[in-house]
């Protein structure tokens, strides 16, 4: 036999040995792992429901019951009784609260305009001229006048323009005193009264609000808009607001009080119900019974509940569309306010 043969005949024979020692192991461990120890038994326990059974954590797991049946983790809030301010908003112009155009006496060509926007004139002042003649006619020349004292803001004609007496040259306004002109939709338009308070928010202003209130209200909607005009004024002057501006404006109406209210998040609707989750405690469990309820006005997070519920009971605002009615929940932030 050549070496060679010999060589690989070991080599062989080792792998053999090798293979054997490992088989042996193997089957050592084997046999510890199937020692009695009480983990297999645990184990069995935990997947009936017993010491070993998993629960639902914190981070919304479903858990299993007793039974097997999934336990669902949901937040849920107490119903309250409060009173919630509603409110309108809409966006408005501040202008001088007492404001004029100007009308030539007769039609024909501006022969001059005599001011500038920004000027402060009296009344009486000349604001332009106005040559009411025509070709082959005496030349004449007819002066405007500003119909009170104020600043001009506006010029809305310029020379060499021909007008009618119906046609405004420029506008007055006494520009100390200012108001708010906002135009509320007609669905809002009966909610809006005099004396109701208001916020005002100007991009001259960032970050600040100013305090107004509702002084005049138009007694008749704008038949093209179908709007209704509110007029509002500030309640403490401030000279950074000029005429022009454009403000956002909240109107807070009549406010709801001695209502139930919920998170408006709560409330499902679903072919053409309204309904709530009520947790209740039943024998030591949770359990979520759907509850239809009658829903009112709503402002911001919250959502008045005008029939079906009573303050107190605890309703589910996070979670709802993964349960159905009677199952069981685990809440996560019980008794939050």
């Amino acid at each position: 036999m050549s070496k060679k043969s010999i060589a690989t005949i070991a080599i062989v024979a080792v792998i053999a040995v090798a293979a054997a020692v490992i088989g042996v192991g193997a089957s050592r461990r084997s046999d510890s792992a199937g020692a009695p120890s009480g983990g297999a038994s645990g184990a069995q326990q935990g997947a009936k429901g017993g010491p070993g059974a998993m629960k639902g954590g914190p981070g919304g797991m479903p858990g299993f019951g007793a039974q097997g049946i999934t336990v669902k983790s949901v937040r849920a809030k107490a119903a309250a009784s409060k009173t919630l301010r509603p409110y309108i908003d809409q966006g408005g112009d501040v202008e001088s609260s007492v404001s004029m155009s100007v009308y030539p006496d007769i039609g024909g060509r501006i022969a001059e305009v005599a001011v500038a926007v920004g000027d402060a004139v009296r009344k009486g002042d000349q604001i332009a001229s106005v040559d009411p003649s025509k070709p082959g006619s005496s030349y004449a020349i007819s002066a405007v006048y500003a119909p009170i004292s104020g600043t001009v803001t506006s010029i809305l004609a310029n020379p060499g323009e021909t007008v009618s007496s119906g046609t405004a040259i420029a506008k007055v306004g006494v520009i100390d005193e200012l108001e708010i002109v906002v135009n509320v939709p007609e669905r809002d338009s009966a909610k809006i009264k005099k004396g109701m308070t208001a916020r005002i928010a100007l991009e001259a202003l960032p970050g600040e609000s100013l305090a107004a209130t509702v002084v005049r209200v138009s007694p008749v909607l704008n038949p093209t808009s179908r709007t209704r005009e509110a007029t509002l004024e500030l309640v403490a002057k401030d000279g950074r607001v000029a005429a022009g501006m454009y403000a956002s404006v909240r109107i807070f109406t009549t406010p709801i009080s001695g209502i139930v209210a919920v998170p408006a998040a709560a409330v499902v609707s679903r072919d053409e119900e309204s309904f709530v989750y009520v947790v209740g405690d039943e024998s030591g469990r949770k359990l979520a019974h759907k509850r239809t309820v009658k829903a009112g006005t709503a402002v911001d997070a919250d959502i008045e509940i005008k029939e079906g519920l009573s303050a107190g009971e605890l309703v589910v605002y996070e979670g709802q569309d993964l349960i159905s009615d009677g199952a069981e929940v685990i809440v996560i932030g019980e008794g939050e306010k």
